[in-house]
């Protein structure tokens, strides 16, 4: 499998190199320029609402955890302090009734079963890869109880046939088997599996090692952010366990180090997905994933940080780097490393930009960032505040204020500097944004997103021991860029009648923890029949995956479209292959299907499909009892329904159905005699059920195509 790069609507491998080859030169070459435009005169922000609580507040981050097409929000709390329950808050928007930007307290309800913790970190995530998400929590402990067990909760929709956006504990079977963890940290029986106590800060998913399902790298930072304990990888066995993988990289390379912030990205565009770690007191670390970079190597990571970062000049030189965000920040189409309080200078709290030179080296710029206040701040989110197309910045700040950075790239350009501090006297940047109350805290974490569906990222913000905030973008304009492609797997022809696994690598203008829930659907086509859908499942790092099964003989062309937020789709260029080998199967799936309360209903067919043999058609993950409909047809002229795609037209019959209170439904039948469906034969079905979670009321199944053999 080859990769190329891509944008939007142009052929590949030619006009990403040449666009940052202009960027380049028109923006960090040229004299300075001008006052940045005000694409919206005023503050954006103008009032900071007190919406998730007063708790020490460690972390926020937002989900649709009801599925019903709105931003909910979860809060991590305890963190350094004591321990304290975290929150689950509901956008009253969608199935909720309400409107859309206001928030109401569901934890009673919602999470009864949370334990009281010192959580560093909330993470949504459908670790069980069941259409709803779930919840990770990543947690300190004390030195005194040597450390805390970070616990999973499971949504109750989907495979838990519940309530979804509800959570029960899963704890004890999310964590499986056990390599390196010594025995007295294990909790239970010490028999080598199952929950154990660590100290951590961050913890985050990505499908480190390409089967379609998210993995976790769990770091630790140990007693007292002292470095003793070594950080871990844990795979997904593809029903929500995870499994430690060890040795995890190769022996000598630190992995006991300060980290207080994990970013797992692909730093050299080869869609294995890489690892950058900050770190509070020592040098942050960088390790490359060798999946794809260099084919078996023994170790599944490489320590880079020498060549990297040290011998480029791109080493620390500060103190308390609390985080890194990554985002292409100067459109070449690589992943660039913004670094807190990396370099010194005053306190020693100077933030740094680290350029990806592709090669997987870094360069330091420390001329990047104009009008940096050199205080001690604590996170940093790339988002699109001005929606003119380029990624702005907002910082949280442990002690002061709190600040928007406005990138030039897109608007009027800027030499030497890229980003300017709004509301700084002197700056390019001097119109303020942010509120002028409210907005002086010590914060701790944010997370931009469009809560209210009007087309903008608006600001949450949780503080240590004060109001966690909400900030409604209300001069913000709808964002209008669709997602552009920068890598896509070119598959070359094949004969051994295997699958083909495909990647696409999006950018846009907006962080990547909102880029994961995207809706990505790969198209294909075998020697120009019918088109097929299959959704893409999101991998971390804007990159999607999907499979095109290896049953196909013929040529295989396929694209792939990806649609934001806000109904901006991108659409990459026609791919094509020629695959031989393969042996036609009995069944298959024809498209993506609708998002619906417990996700996407998944319809599957059975049966050898020879004369006489049982055959079953089984739906999972529909709404709870709900009327629904099985359509059936010996031909498929694909047409508009209920906002999807209707395969089964004109349909021979009509089933109705009532799915049971898990929002299951099976229909057995006996497969006819030969001589009434000869060989080659074909019988389309798909199932329509009543959902008020999807806009038009009803959810669509993916279509199923049985072929007589």
């Amino acid at each position: 499998m080859r990769r190329v790069p891509m944008t939007h609507a142009f052929a590949p491998g030619v006009v990403m190199p040449f666009l940052a080859k202009l960027v380049s030169v028109l923006f960090f070459s040229a004299p300075l320029y001008a006052q940045l435009t005000d694409l919206q005169p005023g503050r954006n922000f103008p009032q900071a609402v007190n919406a998730f609580g007063v708790k020490r507040s460690e972390n926020i981050d937002v989900a649709d955890i009801d599925n019903d097409g709105d931003y909910d929000v979860g809060v991590a709390n305890g963190g350094d302090g004591a321990a304290a329950g975290n929150e689950l808050y509901l956008n009253q928007g969608g199935a909720s009734g309400g409107t859309l930007g206001e928030f109401v307290r569901v934890t009673t309800t919602h999470w009864a079963e949370h334990t009281i913790d010192t959580s560093r970190d909330i993470e949504f995530v459908d670790f069980e890869s069941d259409g709803d998400l779930d919840v990770f929590i990543t947690n300190r402990g004390v030195v005194t109880n040597g450390g805390e067990v970070s616990r999973a909760y499971s949504n109750r929709g989907g495979l838990q046939k519940g309530t979804i956006g509800a959570l029960r504990d899963s704890t004890d079977s999310f964590w499986g088997t056990l390599v390196s963890v010594p025995p007295t940290d294990e909790v239970g029986t010490a028999d080598g599996s199952g929950p154990f106590r660590n100290f951590s800060c961050d913890c985050d998913f990505a499908d480190l090692d390409d089967d379609g399902h998210l993995d976790l790298f769990f770091s630790s930072y140990g007693p007292n952010i002292n470095g003793t304990r070594d950080s871990r990888i844990f795979l997904n066995n593809g029903a929500g366990t995870f499994d430690e993988h060890w040795p995890w990289v190769e022996p000598g390379a630190d992995i006991r180090i300060h980290t207080l912030d994990v970013e797992l990205v692909d730093l050299d565009g080869d869609f294995d997905i890489d690892l950058f770690g900050s770190s509070r007191d020592s040098q942050s670390r960088v390790y490359r994933n060798n999946l794809y970079a260099s084919p078996g190597t023994t170790a599944l990571f490489t320590d880079m940080t020498q060549s990297a970062l040290i011998d480029t000049g791109a080493g620390l030189n500060g103190s308390n780097t609390y985080e890194t965000e990554f985002g292409d920040v100067d459109g070449d189409g690589d992943f660039d490393l913004w670094m807190l309080n990396y370099d010194g200078g005053g306190g020693g709290n100077l933030d740094r930009i680290l350029a990806n030179n592709g090669d997987f080296t870094f360069t330091k710029r420390s001329d990047w960032i104009d009008s940096d206040p050199d205080v001690d701040e604590n996170e940093i989110d790339f988002f699109d505040f001005d929606s003119d197309g380029d990624l702005d910045t907002f910082v949280a700040n442990y002690l002061g204020v709190n600040w928007i950075y406005t990138n030039s790239l897109l608007n009027g350009g800027a030499s030497p500097a890229l980003f300017h501090r709004n509301g700084q006297a002197g700056s390019l940047a001097t119109w303020p944004e942010l509120p002028a109350s409210g907005n002086s805290n010590q914060s701790l974490d944010a997370d931009l997103a469009d809560m209210d569906n009007d087309g903008d990222p608006d600001i949450l913000l949780s503080n240590e021991n004060q109001d966690n905030r909400y900030y409604e973008n209300v001069l913000g304009v709808p964002d209008t860029f669709a997602p552009t492609f920068q890598l896509l797997s070119v598959q070359l022809d094949k004969d051994d009648g295997s699958d083909t696994v495909i990647h696409a690598q999006i950018r846009d203008n907006a962080p990547f923890y909102v880029t994961a829930f995207y809706d990505a659907k790969l198209f294909y086509s075998v020697s120009g029949g019918q088109e097929r859908c299959v959704r893409m499942a999101s991998q971390g790092s804007m990159q999607f995956r999907a499979v095109i099964p290896g049953e196909h003989v013929g040529t295989i062309a396929y694209r792939v479209e990806v649609t934001d937020d806000n109904g901006n789709t991108g659409v990459s260029s026609t791919t094509m292959y020629a695959q031989s080998g393969g042996t036609p199967g009995g069944w298959q799936s024809l498209s993506c299907g609708t998002l619906g309360t417990n996700g996407i209903p998944q319809l599957e067919g059975s049966g050898e499909l020879t004369g006489g043999t049982p055959t079953r058609y089984v739906l999972r993950g529909a709404a709870p009892s709900a009327f629904a409909v099985l359509f059936v047809s010996l031909s498929s002229t694909p047409a508009p329904f209920k906002q999807g795609t209707l395969y089964p037209f004109p349909a021979l019959s009509l089933l109705t159905r009532v799915t049971d209170a898990g929002g299951l439904d099976h229909v057995s039948f006996t497969w006819p005699g030969i001589g009434l469906l000869p060989s080659g034969s074909t019988l389309f079905a798909q199932y329509g059920v009543n959902d008020a979670a999807h806009p038009s009321g009803a959810s669509l199944s993916n279509g199923v195509l049985a072929t007589v053999p």
